[in-house]
């Protein structure tokens, strides 16, 4: 099981997010009809083509899910600690007995 992400890996995480151009980033295709740009990326290279779309496929997906995802763990935090408060709340009212 990892490790839960630390809240200066998150608040790191989120400045990159931050400071990246607009999405989506859209597949642009060289001269040859090749996919070779995604968004602000250009002239990516790699031995063979079938190497080539699916890494910048994930380029272009990641622009976007990134982002989607962070927003996802900071939501899950949020609710989790909403969740523990509660759950204190309703121990300290039943005099600390945990049932269940």
């Amino acid at each position: 099981m990892p490790e839960p992400l630390s809240d200066e890996y998150l608040s790191h995480t989120q400045k990159i997010i931050i400071g990246l151009p607009k999405g989506p980033w859209p597949v642009q295709p060289s001269e040859h009809g090749l996919p070779d740009q995604v968004g602000p990326i250009c002239f990516l290279e790699t031995w063979s083509d079938t190497e080539r779309i699916p890494v910048v496929e994930f380029i272009s997906f990641a622009r976007e899910a990134v982002p989607a995802l962070f927003g996802e763990v900071a939501r899950q935090r949020d609710e989790i600690a909403v969740l523990k408060r509660h759950l204190r709340m309703l121990q300290k009212a039943d005099g600390g007995v945990v049932r269940g």
